[in-house]
């Protein structure tokens, strides 16, 4: 039997312009987006067999063919013809719904460890494999601070982008994507383009362009994620935005001192999850 580990990250988006709706009903988007320090753990085990398995601990998932990861070593098996069983196992820290991409990063392990162990595709194949699974799967096969384009296929990555430390309210309540998404209405005004280097060379001033086109439709599903905005800029938190299509809220600083001030704060309350996290780059593989 072969097996790997490795660490999945929770990732935030620190811009998200929605550019319309697209004929087939996707949203073409722009986005940066920075995976964190906070990780699901993935176990993946390759023997003699057919299928594949599942088991979990920790927060909530998804079970059977809903799971991400398990949707993702199916793909692989299926695509490169080998029949072997796989096991796969995940340890679960990033709770779900809460726009931290913790789904779409297990799938991103799974084909990452299984290539690993089976070393059967390209990194061109499995970046084809990532988008068939889901937005933000792609940027998490490369897990480094990129600019994503279209449905969330176009990846591109950030040079010299830097690592911000983050302070992240996690509400204890998910909310469906979709959802979200269906009830984004376009602006009266047509959304422009970003331009991904001067987005880039402002968030290397430190200058915080945070923007996420899908806060009004948060906020209309659940008004009190509201609040943990301003719950934030109470406590003098400058920088302040709904991660993704929520439902978690998140601070960006650019020093740990900072952050760990305001988490030591909020960590205290017993309505909401708070992580202290720090941007990383590339993934982390685990020793057996």
């Amino acid at each position: 039997m072969s097996s790997v580990k490795l660490l999945s990250p929770a990732k935030v988006n620190l811009f998200l312009r929605i550019l319309g709706k697209r004929p087939d009903g996707y949203h073409e988007i722009q986005s940066i987006l920075q995976p964190v320090s906070l990780f699901d753990e993935i176990s993946i085990s390759v023997e003699p067999g057919d299928g594949v398995s599942l088991s979990g601990s920790g927060k909530e998932m998804p079970s059977g063919t809903d799971n991400l990861a398990v949707a993702a070593c199916r793909l692989y098996l299926e695509a490169s013809g080998v029949r072997k069983k796989v096991s796969v196992s995940i340890r679960k820290n990033i709770p779900l719904g809460a726009g931290l991409g913790g789904g779409s990063s297990n799938a991103a392990a799974a084909l990452v460890g299984l290539n690993r162990v089976l070393r059967r595709f390209s990194d061109r194949d499995l970046m084809s494999m990532a988008a068939s699974l889901g937005s933000d799967v792609p940027f998490f096969l490369r897990s480094t601070s990129s600019f994503v384009e279209g449905v969330g296929e176009r990846v591109n990555v950030l040079s010299r982008f830097p690592l911000f430390h983050y302070v992240i309210i996690f509400p204890r309540e998910s909310i469906l994507t979709q959802e979200v998404y269906s009830r984004w209405e376009p602006p009266e005004w047509t959304p422009e383009r970003a331009n991904p280097v001067l987005l880039a060379e402002r968030f290397r001033r430190e200058d915080f362009p945070l923007e996420n086109g899908l806060e009004p439709s948060v906020f209309e599903i659940c008004p009190e994620i509201l609040s943990l905005k301003e719950t934030f800029r109470s406590l003098g938190a400058r920088f302040v935005l709904v991660s993704g299509s929520g439902s978690s809220v998140f601070s960006v600083f650019r020093q740990r001192r900072e952050a760990d001030e305001i988490h030591e704060y909020l960590a205290t309350s017993s309505q909401f999850d708070v992580f202290l996290v720090k941007g990383i780059s590339g993934w982390h593989f685990l020793a057996d």
